[in-house]
């Protein structure tokens, strides 16, 4: 890979790999603009409902990074351009507002979102984090706050949301 990058820089062209979709979703001066897709990075601890998550931010067109505790999620918003951090509250080690405090002092920009299904959430975490999502919430609303704080991140170069339709039969998430 190496030689692949020496290369492209002498003939004046930049590559990337993998191969990335034509379509973007963020401008060029974005730190991700070489992905089409925002890159969510999800941290919580439970391993089946981080999977469930995972592949289902996929299909709403998103790039997730995952993380099972809060110390790997810290590691992996350090090495890798970030759009929006969604974590959970009550993990081992590193908790949800030890990780908001973390990824703020790294990348400030960084919207994180903590996504729990506590309600006793302390006052200082309040400072750190974008907004709050509750685990029993509908998915509409967790969509709905991830598109706010893109657009808000990026402004204008960011395309808007696509309409989220009603739900009908209350889709929630599990935790």
């Amino acid at each position: 890979m190496a030689r692949v990058l020496r290369h492209s820089l002498s003939s004046g062209k930049s590559v990337t790999w993998p191969p990335r979709s034509p379509r973007r979703t963020i401008a060029p001066e974005s730190h991700s603009s070489k992905s089409s897709k925002p890159t969510l990075l999800w941290i919580d601890d439970f391993a089946p409902a981080l999977e469930l998550y995972k592949a289902t931010m996929e299909t709403f067109g998103f790039k997730v990074l995952t993380a099972s505790n809060g110390e790997a999620g810290v590691k992996i918003a350090a090495v890798n351009p970030i759009d929006l951090v969604i974590t959970d509250y009550e993990m081992p080690g590193m908790n949800g507002e030890t990780v908001a405090a973390t990824i703020k002092s790294i990348s400030p920009a960084v919207p994180v979102i903590i996504f729990s299904g506590s309600t006793l959430l302390s006052h200082r975490s309040c400072r750190n984090a974008d907004a709050f999502c509750d685990k029993a919430g509908s998915r509409d609303r967790l969509l709905g706050t991830i598109h706010r704080l893109l657009h808000r991140k990026h402004g204008s170069m960011l395309q808007p949301p696509p309409p989220l339709e009603a739900s009908h039969d209350e889709r929630r998430t599990v935790a």
